[in-house]
């Protein structure tokens, strides 16, 4: 990037850029559990409802190089405050707009925020090459207190003044992430990255991005579009709406304490073991709540994608047989498309096919998935060579 904080090492900047991206999420966060059981109160259908969740992720998968292309002009530090500003005024149309166009408009403008927020944390962040781990993990851990605090408070406060008010109070709480952006230190000038170090817009997948694509579509997509509507099955709304924000807010908890721990015990004894014990749980989760046990396939769905989170990575990167760049950021982008196509899906069938029903469907594919990919000469080489290191 031509100006741009990539070059600052210091941790002051990596709290900064991170607890900007954490309050910036408040929104967003709230939205996954409030617009799902109050469409009416937002002028929209449920099939608008799967549309407008799964807005924002398809326009950041397809406008990372767009991104990338505008942080190399005005640096990462513009970047964060341009994107936190426009954080705020998603927020705001949340709770100042009815109908599916204006709040679709909001969705976009989230999804280049984020996208852009994203870069820009990721860019402090991997400032220090000889303390990238630590440093993306800092930066993970601090940009879940947003959410967690949007997912409890927001949707209790959320049950008191109503569905679309709250995001009034959320926006104002935003505005710090605004002032943490203006507090980043002046950018340092950088060469421009060369055009064929961005990624593509759509790489071909192969078959660790298709289970990372059902993992998306499955936990970010569907799951989480329709616990607050099987919970409000069983008790009140205002209940479903504060026991979801606690189901979703444990899952970002579990993804601060699973995801080390997980990626530990990979180092230790090899990533292709703990894949598969996690993808397991995974599928035994989506099974459980498929067969109406609501609460126990909740949290096993939960721990398991706070490993996966970290363990497909992982085996991505194994597998690389050049630079991992470009794979980390092809499997990425297909996690994207899954949890975009997973909330655009839920909204359109749920009409005719149960909650259930869908997660009982998933928990097929994704174990499908796995066994194919199990079967791929890659991942038996991998087994194999990790078999003999060991030795």
């Amino acid at each position: 990037m031509s100006d741009d904080g990539v070059e600052d090492k210091s941790w002051r900047s990596l709290w900064l850029s991170s607890g900007a991206m954490s309050i910036a999420m408040l929104g967003d966060a709230l939205i996954y559990v409030v617009l799902p059981v109050n469409a009416d109160a937002f002028g929209i259908s449920l099939a608008w409802v799967g549309v407008l969740l799964a807005a924002n992720r398809i326009v950041r998968t397809f406008s990372y190089g767009m991104i990338a292309l505008v942080g190399e002009r005005i640096g990462f530090k513009n970047l964060c405050l341009l994107a936190s500003v426009t954080a705020i005024i998603s927020t705001i149309m949340y709770g100042l707009f009815q109908g599916w166009a204006p709040l679709l408009a909001a969705r976009m403008i989230w999804g280049l925020s984020y996208g852009a927020l994203l870069l820009a944390t990721l860019g402090y962040a991997a400032a220090d090459r000889s303390r990238t781990g630590a440093r993306v993990g800092v930066s993970r851990a601090v940009e879940q207190i947003g959410p967690l605090f949007a997912l409890t408070v927001g949707a209790w406060f959320a049950g008191i003044v109503g569905p679309r008010d709250v995001f009034f109070y959320l926006a104002v709480v935003s505005c710090i992430a605004a002032l943490l952006a203006y507090m980043l230190p002046k950018p340092v000038a950088r060469p421009p990255a060369p055009a064929s170090s961005r990624p593509g817009i759509l790489p071909k997948p192969d078959r660790l991005d298709i289970l990372i694509f059902w993992m998306g579509f499955g936990v970010d997509g569907v799951f989480t579009m329709t616990i607050t509507i099987m919970l409000a099955g069983e008790i009140s709304v205002a209940a479903a709406m504060l026991w979801g924000g606690l189901v979703m807010s444990g899952r970002r908890v579990a993804e601060m304490v699973v995801a080390p721990l997980s990626g530990h015990i990979a180092d230790r004894f090899g990533v292709h073991k703990p894949l598969i014990a996690a993808a397991m749980l995974l599928v035994f989760g989506l099974g459980m709540v498929g067969i109406g046990w609501l609460y126990v396939g909740a949290l096993a769905i939960v721990l398991s994608r706070g490993a996966l989170g970290t363990l497909i990575p992982a085996a991505v990167a194994l597998f690389a047989k050049g630079p991992v760049l470009v794979p980390l950021a092809r499997n990425q982008t297909w996690r994207d498309v899954g949890a975009a196509a997973g909330p655009m899906t839920t909204g359109f069938v749920l009409g005719f096919v149960t909650p259930e029903d869908m997660h009982l469907l998933l928990c097929a594919v994704f174990l499908a998935t796995l066994l194919w990919l199990m079967a791929s000469p890659v991942w038996r080489q991998g087994a194999k060579s990790t078999v003999a290191e060991k030795n």
